[in-house]
């Protein structure tokens, strides 16, 4: 064969040769662009982790002192992990309201501070989600509350006095009733209708009495809080009237139906208004009470304990598989 009969061929060889070639290439890269896409999208993947945070974490804790017990606020400071934020109303702590601080001096009006307090934060504090209040000789354990709903109001349901509305004062005998406190809830309630007609459901023969060293109120109702407690103060109510009857007239206005509460009621708080002589024990395994005896150092170390052992959990990370 002449070499003009090898030409045909070895170019067709040759042709064959680098079209393999070529498609090898791109084989190569294809293979490389797929491999190069796997681990970015490996890299990429985020770690999904809850962090374990206080429930009060968009609360604000409100603690009451009747007596400038001042000394009791370094114990109570052992609180401020637990919350956005903490305020004191001590008598004659402070000579004007803020966020953090009142001096109110009257044991009878607590409740308006509160209200004073939710004015601030409705202008200021967005992030503020609700009040709990509690006296400083009360105890809250933080993380029972976890599976609460933070949206209902939360009220103590104890013995004394027990949380209940009625139209009259017969078969319950009761200091403040003795006294024709109910008469005076009744006439706020009556200013109420007059003011709000068409923004509350009120009956002015109704009127309630109950514990009210503990309670929560969510967001939600702050700004109807704040127009009720003003008219109660003004009719000088007292607290375990005022407060009580404030809650029932929030929760027969904005509840869906008489089944469907907006208030949810603490029944498993030790203790009572007046009660006293908590033990280590109670502490210990009740989420709240009222009332502990702080100069009694074995309670007070309980007391201790039990919220160090809940701050060691706090911020911690627990780690879930990703789906």
């Amino acid at each position: 064969m002449n070499p003009s009969e090898k030409s045909p061929f070895l170019f067709v060889y040759r042709l064959i040769i680098f079209l393999i070639l070529i498609l090898l290439v791109f084989y190569g890269i294809y293979s490389l662009d797929n491999r190069t896409k796997l681990e970015i999208s490996v890299k990429t993947v985020e770690k999904k982790e809850d962090r374990i945070v206080s429930p009060f974490t968009h609360t604000l804790g409100f603690i009451r002192w009747n007596s400038a017990f001042v000394n009791r606020i370094p114990l109570m400071e052992r609180y401020r992990p637990f919350f956005y934020e903490l305020h004191y109303s001590i008598p004659n702590y402070a000579t004007k309201l803020n966020l953090t601080v009142d001096g109110l001096v009257s044991i009878s009006f607590p409740y308006k501070m509160v209200s004073e307090t939710m004015t601030i934060i409705l202008k200021e504090r967005p992030e503020i989600n609700g009040i709990l209040f509690f006296h400083f000789d009360a105890w809250i354990n933080p993380f029972k509350f976890h599976d609460m709903n933070f949206e209902n109001i939360w009220f103590l349901d104890g013995p004394l006095p027990p949380f209940r509305c009625v139209t009259t004062t017969a078969g319950w005998d009761w200091w403040a009733w003795t006294n024709g406190l109910h008469n005076i809830a009744k006439k706020a309630t009556e200013m109420v209708a007059k003011n709000y007609s068409n923004r509350y459901v009120t009956d002015s023969n109704v009127f309630c009495g109950g514990w009210s060293d503990i309670y929560y109120i969510p967001r939600r109702f702050f700004k109807a809080f704040i127009e009720l407690a003003d008219i109660f103060h003004r009719a000088d109510s007292f607290h375990e009237v005022a407060t009580p009857t404030i809650m029932n007239i929030i929760d027969l206005t904005y509840r869906l139906t008489p089944h469907h509460s907006v208030i949810t009621r603490l029944g498993d708080c030790w203790g009572s208004c007046c009660a006293s002589g908590a033990q280590p024990v109670d502490i210990k395994y009740k989420r709240c009470g009222h009332r502990m005896d702080l100069n009694n150092q074995e309670v007070t170390k309980t007391f201790l304990e039990l919220l160090n052992s809940q701050l060691v959990f706090m911020n911690k990370t627990i780690l879930n598989k990703p789906t």
